[in-house]
């Protein structure tokens, strides 16, 4: 151990104790090691002391190995030197203070307090690996290194936040991720190190996306072997450290209707599955549009034996199309909301009670049409036969724009409302990448 030139570092144990006093896992005690005294500043959350202390003297016993040691040299401010030993203990470190005034900062034995590795709870992989990302950013690093055994995949590793300091990685695949993307989030990332960085929309903020924006800007994923698919795509994946997802960058049009799983199935199916997701998003916004449309504003566009029919379905319901289609909207999202909310053990009963028999009562009441509760129940099918629930909720907020637009227009105010979701998505730009891009993998056709 290396005694300071700079500054003595008695009394450094005293400000230590001063700056933490209100913290009650934080401890300094005595310790041995080699026969020698220490006085050891540690948080017993965060630090297994007993197993550390027996590794280091187990080391010390064997010749030829020194115990794995950081010396500490002191800044010639003082309070710059305290504030870095607060973040070596926040960081779960071990500090160690001899008689000789020289400080030694180890990286002790840690308590199992993360989780282990298990199944994915918010995704449903098909012909994948079923491991899913935990909380320590660590062992999920460990997941992408098993899963993608290449010298080109380059892992950034820095600290953002201020108050409460985050522990984040960049990773990309060299070659394959555009360098404007990597330089876009570098410098983003630099601008924002002293921001708090606790969930995903104190990410994009960094990251200087748009604060309104109704389309997702990154696909977030628990599955490792999605992530590297998203790797392999030319995307840049943040990992958090105690968020047990990762975030990849930039979200572009295709995110939409494909998914890296598809990879796992022939290109006949691909296209297949692709061409129905493509079609569940055009229902998903247009379905409650045209009812409006046909019931309200332009009925003469159905054939009149149709127009009869449904016209008939309203018969009895006291108020405008318009107005049935958003309570009814507005009910089915409060179910949706509940079920994901709601304990899994009663969370189906909840959607029997809302799907069922509300849907049946609300019928019977002569408060909405038979064909709206087919139209709803349509447009909700379609609207989760998306890739990610992110996109999902997207299309949700599309549909009450052309909705709307269709009850005051008619049939040109739905294709109007279409033409600006088109133009809406033209004018996105994420990580200096058009989002109407159709690749991310060197020069792709659309650049």
């Amino acid at each position: 151990m290396l005694r300071s030139e700079k500054q003595s570092l008695q009394g450094m144990e005293k400000r230590l104790y001063d700056r933490f006093r209100k913290s009650s896992d934080f401890t300094c005690r005595t310790v041995v090691i080699a026969n020698e005294e220490f006085r050891a500043c540690y948080l017993e959350s965060l630090v297994n002391l007993r197993t550390t202390l027996s590794t280091i003297n187990q080391n010390t016993v064997q010749p030829d190995n020194d115990w794995t040691r950081q010396d500490f040299h002191a800044l010639e401010d003082e309070d710059d030197s305290v504030i870095r030993l607060s973040y070596e203990l926040l960081r779960g470190n071990l500090i160690l203070f001899n008689k000789e005034d020289s400080v030694t900062v180890i990286e002790p034995e840690q308590p199992d307090i993360s989780r282990s590795i298990a199944i994915p709870n918010s995704e449903n992989p098909i012909q994948s690996a079923f491991d899913a990302f935990t909380e320590d950013i660590d062992r999920n690093i460990g997941l992408l290194r098993k899963k993608m055994i290449s010298d080109q995949l380059v892992i950034e590793t820095r600290f953002i936040g201020g108050r409460s300091v985050k522990k984040l990685a960049v990773i990309y695949l060299e070659g394959t991720a555009r360098p404007k993307v990597i330089e876009s989030i570098r410098k983003s990332l630099d601008e924002n190190s002293d921001k708090e960085l606790t969930t995903a929309r104190d990410l994009t903020r960094m990251l200087g996306h748009p604060k309104f924006a109704i389309t997702p800007t990154y696909i977030s994923s628990e599955l490792p072997t999605e992530t590297v698919q998203n790797l392999m795509n030319g995307k840049v994946v943040i990992l958090v450290d105690q968020l047990s997802f990762a975030f990849a960058f930039p979200a572009i049009v295709t995110d939409l209707w494909t998914t890296t799983m598809d990879a796992n199935f022939p290109q006949i199916f691909q296209v297949f599955l692709r061409i129905i997701r493509v079609g569940a998003t055009l229902l998903a916004v247009t379905l409650p549009g045209l009812y409006v449309v046909l019931n309200s504003v332009n009925p003469e566009l159905l054939r009149i034996q149709l127009a009869i029919t449904v016209a008939k379905s309203r018969e009895g319901v006291p108020y405008p199309s318009i107005i049935e289609m958003l309570l009814v909207l507005l009910l089915l999202e409060m179910i949706i909301e509940a079920t994901i909310r709601l304990p899994k053990n009663i969370g189906p009963t909840i959607t029997m009670i809302g799907g069922i028999l509300l849907g049946q009562a609300i019928v019977q009441a002569k408060l909405v049409s038979n064909l709206l509760i087919i139209i709803l129940v349509a447009s909700a099918i379609a609207n989760f036969a998306h890739t990610s629930y992110m996109n999902a909720i997207g299309i949700r907020i599309y549909k009450y724009v052309v909705m709307i637009a269709s009850s005051f227009f008619g049939i040109l105010g739905l294709e109007g409302a279409m033409i600006w979701i088109t133009l809406y998505f033209a004018s996105l730009t994420t990580c200096s990448v058009p989002y109407l891009s159709l690749s991310l993998k060197g020069q792709a056709s659309d650049e």
